[in-house]
C-alpha cells in the first residue's frame, strides 16, 4: 500500500471514529426530558447540543456517506461489482438484518415487560406482519439504521453511479441534479434523497480526484480550511437560532463546503495522532449507542427532570458515559469473542 493510501485509511478511520461521537450527541434525548423553566444552564445546554448535533455535528451523516462513496470508488470497476457485493453481504447486509431483528426483540421487551421503566425513547410494538417485516427489513425499530439501509441501496446501484461519474462533465451535471432533487421529493424507495448527493460526490471524487484526498494538505491549506469550517458552522448556528434563513439548496451547499473543509482541516491534527485499536470501533459505536443511551438517560432522569444545572450534567455526562461504555464493551467483545463480533459488525479483520 502506498504511503498516501496508508495515510488516507488512517485519516478515514480517525474521522469516522470522531463523527460517530457526534452521532451519539445527535441521538441523545436528555434535553427532551427536561420539564423545568428556561435559564442560563438550560440555554447553555441547548447551545452545546445544537452546536455539536446540528452545527458542526451536521457533517456526521454527510461525511459518512461521502467517505463511503470515496472508499468504494477509489478502485471500482464493473468487473469487480459481484465481488464487492459478496463482500458487502458479510460486512453490511448481515449486520443490518441482525441488528434490526435485535431492535424488534428489544421493542417487544419494552412493550410487554417492565423494561419501559428503565429505558427511554422506544416505540411500542403493535403485532402485525407488516410491523415485523418493516422491523427486520426497513429498520422500523432500529431507526438509526436508516443510514445503513440507504448505503445498501447505494451499493446495489453502484454500477449506475459508476456510469454517471464516468465522465467529469456528465458527473457534474448529474451531481447538480441530485442536489436539486430534494426540492421535488424527499424520499424514494425509503431512501433519504437529501443525502444521496453526498454519496455521489464521494463516488465522483474517488473516480477522478482521489489523489487530492489521499495526501496531507499543506499547513496553509489546513488553516484556510479551518477558517471555512468556522464560517460554515457559524452560518448553520445562525440558521438554527432563526437569525438567518437558509433554504434547502444553499443548506446543502453549506454542508458540501463543511464536509470538504473539515476533511482538509483535519490534516492539521491527523499526522500527530495515532490510530489505536479502539478507534476502529466506530461501527459498533454507531450500532450500539442507542441501547446504552436509552438506559443512561433514563438513569439521569430518575434523579431530576426539572433541574437545569442537572440537565447540563445529564447532557454531557450521558454522552460521555455512553461513548466510554460502548467503546469498552466493543473492545471487550472484539477481544473475547472475535467470531461473533465479526458476524455482528461485519469486521474484515
Amino acid at each position: 500500500m502506498s504511503t498516501n493510501l496508508t495515510y488516507f485509511w488512517k485519516k478515514k478511520t480517525l474521522i469516522s471514529f470522531s463523527i460517530a461521537i457526534f452521532v451519539i450527541v445527535i441521538h441523545n434525548s436528555a434535553t427532551w426530558q427536561y420539564t423545568g423553566s428556561s435559564d442560563i444552564f438550560s440555554n447553555t445546554t441547548l447551545f452545546i447540543r445544537n452546536f455539536f448535533a446540528y452545527g458542526l455535528g451536521a457533517i456526521a451523516v454527510p461525511l459518512f456517506f461521502f467517505l463511503s462513496g470515496l472508499a468504494l470508488f477509489r478502485n471500482f470497476k464493473l468487473s469487480s461489482y459481484p465481488t464487492k457485493m459478496r463482500s458487502r453481504i458479510k460486512t453490511i447486509l448481515i449486520p443490518y438484518l441482525l441488528w434490526n431483528t435485535i431492535g424488534l426483540l428489544f421493542c417487544l421487551l419494552y412493550t410487554y415487560t417492565p423494561l419501559s421503566n428503565y429505558i427511554t425513547s422506544r416505540e411500542v410494538f403493535e403485532p402485525s406482519f407488516q410491523n415485523i417485516f418493516e422491523g427486520i427489513f426497513l429498520y422500523r425499530y432500529n431507526i438509526h439504521f436508516w443510514f445503513l439501509y440507504d448505503l445498501i441501496i447505494y451499493m446495489i446501484l453502484s454500477p449506475v453511479f459508476y456510469f454517471l461519474v464516468s465522465k467529469k462533465s456528465l458527473g457534474i451535471i448529474f451531481g447538480l441534479l441530485l442536489i436539486i432533487l430534494p426540492i421535488f421529493t424527499e424520499s424514494f424507495l425509503h431512501l433519504n434523497l437529501y443525502f444521496t448527493a453526498f454519496f455521489y460526490f464521494g463516488c465522483f471524487v474517488g473516480k477522478h480526484y482521489l489523489h487530492l484526498f489521499t495526501k496531507p494538505a499543506s499547513k496553509r491549506a489546513c488553516l484556510i480550511a479551518g477558517i471555512i469550517t468556522i464560517v460554515a458552522t457559524t452560518l448553520r448556528m445562525l440558521s438554527i437560532y432563526n437569525i438567518i434563513q437558509i433554504p434547502v439548496i444553499p443548506s446543502q451547499f453549506n454542508l458540501f463546503i463543511l464536509v470538504i473543509s473539515t476533511w482538509f482541516f483535519a490534516d492539521l491534527f491527523i499526522p500527530h495522532l495515532k490510530a489505536y485499536r479502539f478507534t476502529t470501533e466506530f461501527f459498533p459505536i454507531y450500532t450500539l449507542h442507542p441501547y446504552f443511551l436509552s438506559i443512561i438517560v433514563k438513569l439521569f432522569c430518575l434523579i431530576s427532570t426539572d433541574n437545569s444545572l442537572w440537565l447540563l450534567v445529564s447532557e454531557i455526562g450521558s454522552t460521555c458515559l455512553a461513548f466510554v461504555l460502548v467503546t469498552a464493551f466493543s473492545c471487550f467483545w472484539h477481544r473475547k469473542m472475535p467470531h461473533s463480533y465479526k458476524i455482528a459488525f461485519g469486521s474484515r479483520n
